[in-house]
């Protein structure tokens, strides 16, 4: 099958998935263009309206090695499985690592962190530390204060009010607060909400929660609870 042919098929499961509010599809050499539109309301929820077109947005701003999905208007960025670092500038391939007891390296990837919130999926505290992995990044640990107020950032730059978003945090197995990529203990400074962490009923796992606009601060929730994730990238 001629490299041609193989992008039409492609193109054509994607235009098969159209009735769905999210789709994954690599098209690098084919534009989608539906109909005219004034804004995203008038388009799929898998196209954007560009240029007063319905068009599907990727790979759009995601660069080398990455891969582009598409949910409710908006192509979201990430490093294909293998690959780490910033979607939006291009995705180096990863050193390979021994697989046993590697959830816990307490090495620090090198580069500057980026923080982005994966707004489109709500998973338990396991499966959003899977997922930040299998996009080449890790679940969010917090190193300092300038992360906790980049972190804050980027959830704010979403527009999410008194939400809930999964860090790596947890005392799982453990009688201490300690991030799960790395296995290194909380740092001195911390920024728990007013009463917290309470030590509610199985509530192991630290979260970014908001009440009542009051900001996001950190709380402890119950690991199976599905929430959004918030990774992290190196670049």
């Amino acid at each position: 099958m001629g490299s041609h042919t193989q992008e039409i098929v492609q193109l054509l499961w994607c235009l098969l998935l159209f009735n769905i509010d999210y789709i994954h599809c690599e098209t690098p050499n084919v534009v989608i263009v539906g109909a005219d539109c004034n804004n995203n309301n008038d388009c799929n929820k898998v196209l954007t309206c560009i240029d007063q077109k319905c068009k599907y947005p990727c790979p759009g701003p995601c660069q080398g090695n990455t891969t582009c999905e598409v949910h409710d208007h908006v192509p979201y960025c990430a490093c294909k499985p293998g690959f780490s670092g910033n979607p939006f500038t291009g995705c180096q391939e990863q050193a390979p690592t021994p697989q046993s007891c590697s959830l816990l390296t307490n090495r620090r990837p090198s580069g500057n962190k980026v923080y982005r919130v994966e707004n489109f999926i709500k998973v338990n505290f396991f499966a959003a530390f899977h997922h930040c992995m299998a996009h080449g990044g890790r679940l969010a640990s917090i190193e300092s204060e300038n992360d906790n107020t980049q972190i804050k950032a980027a959830i704010m730059k979403l527009g999410i009010r008194n939400g809930e978003f999964w860090t790596a945090g947890t005392n799982l197995a453990q009688d201490y607060w300690f991030w799960m990529v790395s296995g290194e203990p909380l740092p001195q400074y911390s920024d728990w909400n007013p009463g917290e962490p309470n030590h509610g009923l199985n509530e192991h796992c630290i979260v970014f929660y908001e009440y009542e606009n009051k900001g996001y601060r950190w709380s402890d929730e119950n690991c199976m609870t599905k929430l959004f994730p918030i990774c992290e990238y190196f670049e």
